[in-house]
């Protein structure tokens, strides 16, 4: 995202702060109106391109004029990236004080330790889950493009010293690998791909191959200048998150800066549109204006609960400008080019540890936010924790007859109360087989975009027809399912979007029940839970920029049949499987409760069923049971609800 200053020998370019400004400006839009330019966050990969030509143009220099050492490229590493980053983690540990929960704080803390650590990419890729924090709520998650640039220079140094006199060869032979590596995971893990800087070190490297190959700036080229501005403008307008990135389409943003880069600075555009002191200035402070502007629009979502108004949007837009203007001129350029700059560099990297380790003590809870004075708020904030589970778990039972739990995360939630049963038996129990995967409805011939369901249902069903299981229960998000957008039909290399609920897939779905029933097994169809912003534990939350308080409360919400419900009711009745209606042992006549009579949240999100209360449920202990029997203080049907809630009344808990 950042590059070092250009050295005297290494002539000042304004066309690339201007390209600086390009980017940055592009991924400002995506952030805050990411309908209006949908791929705008392709502006880090064109930093990527800016910041492999300017350093290794740096480096080339210091060693063929014999002057490059170690100790002066990371200082002066340090002086550029240390101030500016200093400031925004501290300020986003100060503005978490009073907004966020316990939880969240303890999350912005991990992250502040590991963007103090510059490997920010590293975290956010291994916390990645189904059950991950959206994207819009993490302060720092824009850290991980720095975290991908200064892995890149822990390395880069030595290998142009090792291979100086192979560079251009080294630079390709890299370069090639890892835009090898980008496409092959792109498909197959694609989260990895995103994060892992070593399917990125090819946009870096395509910067760091011009600058060698590019020792002067060549004549004005303007074709080379209006393609790469064409190529960039394209991946602007035609990349979408959708999409599987970087892969083939990362060459948009990244040839069309190096094409830019390639034209030299008398291009036309580089003249007249680029170097236009506008473009410059945004440039000059792009670095600080990235660090700061996502920070303010995420807190601005958690305050509001919501994205915020587009004026909001706007304005917040402006405050990260006026403070990237003065980060760099009271920040930076003291720190960077004043006499003080080669003392501060002990003062900064003491600051950078001081911060790793508060972000370090932040996550650990040992310090914690304002809202945990609040035990209420506590509470809420570890429901939203109570959960633990793997994607497939075998427990032995008293016999090897087997009962198979399959679905998605709906099912999963139902773990704790099967981990009770097995742990304190009062019958002779089924082997049982939990097989699951968050996000992935247990519906065959389709796949779901970042995810790989189509293999992981095809490994279900057959497990369902191993001969030791006699009993197969299905649960998943049905409401879900049939509300996503990113389903498509597997196989489908164009990944064109399916409606979930169409006749040809649940048509599929129902053969797969009756070929299992008519192999002898017991069918149980799960439907889906209660759910809704109500359920949420955060919903009786109410945040200001100043302090998080509890709200209104936790209020019963009315009992909802979904439609796809009827679907599944019709497709169980014609496949012989059976049914059960989770509202059934969730809900009360009319109302569903969102805590119990304590207070405490029953859920951990706006429709999974937190563990603490999971456990007493007991719905489908019968099935775990060899005798069919039911264990549970209400025949195996519900344990534990409010009593308001099931008379009916709709009052708070």
């Amino acid at each position: 995202m950042v590059s070092g200053p250009p050295s005297p020998s290494h002539a000042y370019r304004p066309d690339i702060d201007g390209l600086r400004a390009i980017a940055v400006l592009a991924v400002l839009a995506y952030h805050a109106f990411p309908t209006l330019l949908p791929g705008g966050f392709a502006g880090v990969d064109v930093f990527f391109v800016i910041s492999g030509y300017l350093i290794t143009g740096i480096i080339v220099e210091d060693l063929a004029r014999g002057r490059f050492t170690y100790r002066n490229f990371y200082w002066r590493r340090i002086r550029r990236i240390f101030p500016a980053l200093i400031l925004v983690l501290a300020a986003c540990l100060a503005l978490g004080w009073p907004v966020l929960l316990p939880d969240e704080y303890a999350a912005l803390g991990k992250h502040v330790a590991a963007g103090a650590g510059f490997v920010s990419n590293i975290a956010l890729w291994r916390e990645a889950g189904y059950f991950d924090s959206a994207a819009e709520l993490k302060p720092l998650l824009h850290l991980w493009s720095l975290g991908v640039e200064e892995q890149y220079y822990l390395v880069w140094p030595l290998l142009l010293l090792l291979f100086r006199r192979h560079m251009g060869w080294m630079i390709v032979a890299l370069g090639a690998a890892s835009f090898a590596l980008n496409l092959w995971m792109v498909g197959t893990h694609p989260t990895a791909a995103f994060y892992l800087p070593f399917t990125r070190f090819w946009e870096l490297l395509m910067g760091s191959f011009l600058a060698f190959s590019l020792r002067k700036a060549g004549s004005s080229q303007d074709l080379l200048s209006i393609t790469g501005i064409a190529f960039i403008a394209a991946g602007f307008i035609l990349l979408e998150p959708q999409k599987a990135f970087p892969g083939w389409w990362a060459l948009l943003p990244v040839l069309g800066a190096a094409l830019i880069v390639r034209a030299g600075p008398q291009a036309w555009i580089s003249r007249r549109v680029l170097a236009h002191p506008a473009m410059v200035f945004v440039g000059l402070i792009s670095y600080p204006l990235y660090l700061w502007h996502w920070p303010l629009l995420t807190y601005a979502r958690i305050v509001h609960g919501g994205e915020p108004p587009a004026a909001a949007r706007l304005g917040l837009l402006a405050a990260s400008m006026v403070l990237a203007w003065l980060t760099y001129e009271l920040v930076e350029k003291p720190i960077r080019f004043s006499r003080i700059s080669r003392r501060a560099v002990p003062a900064l990297a003491s600051a950078m540890s001081a911060l790793l380790v508060v972000g370090f003590l932040a996550f650990q809870a040992r310090l914690v936010p304002e809202s945990a004075s609040n035990p209420q708020i506590v509470e809420i904030s570890r429901a939203a924790s109570d959960w633990g589970y793997g994607t497939q778990m075998r427990f032995r039972g008293d016999s090897p007859r087997t009962v198979l739990f399959f679905g998605d995360s709906h099912m999963e939630h139902y773990l704790p109360r099967v981990q009770r049963l097995l742990q304190t038996p009062r019958a002779p129990v089924r082997t049982v087989l939990f097989k699951t995967e968050g996000g992935c409805a247990p519906v065959p011939g389709i796949e779901r975009r970042s995810e790989r369901c189509a293999q992981f249902v095809e490994e279900g069903f057959a497990a369902a027809m191993a001969p030791e299981v006699d009993t197969v229960v299905i649960a998943a998000s049905w409401v879900g399912f049939v509300s996503r957008p990113d389903y498509y039909r597997a196989g489908d290399e164009s990944q064109t979007p399916i409606d979930p609920g169409g006749a040809w897939v649940l048509k599929g779905f129902e053969q797969r029940l009756a070929r299992l029933t008519a192999a002898g097994k017991r069918v149980v169809l799960v439907l889906s839970s209660p759910r809704g912003s109500a359920f949420d534990p955060k919903a009786a939350i109410d945040r200001e920029w100043t302090r998080t308080t509890l709200g209104s409360g936790f209020k019963p919400t009315r009992r909802i049949q979904f439609p796809i419900d009827a679907q599944l009711r019709q497709i169980a009745a014609r496949a012989g499987a059976t049914v059960l209606d989770p509202s059934d042992w969730l809900c009360g006549p009319k109302y569903c409760p969102t805590a119990d009579d304590a207070g405490r949240p029953l859920y951990k999100d706006e429709s999974h069923l937190r563990a603490s209360f999971a456990r007493t449920l007991g719905a489908l202990d019968r099935y775990v049971y060899l005798d069919g029997r039911r264990n549970s203080a209400r025949g195996g049907e519900t344990t534990g609800l409010p009593r308001n809630v099931e008379s009916g009344a709709p009052s708070a808990s």
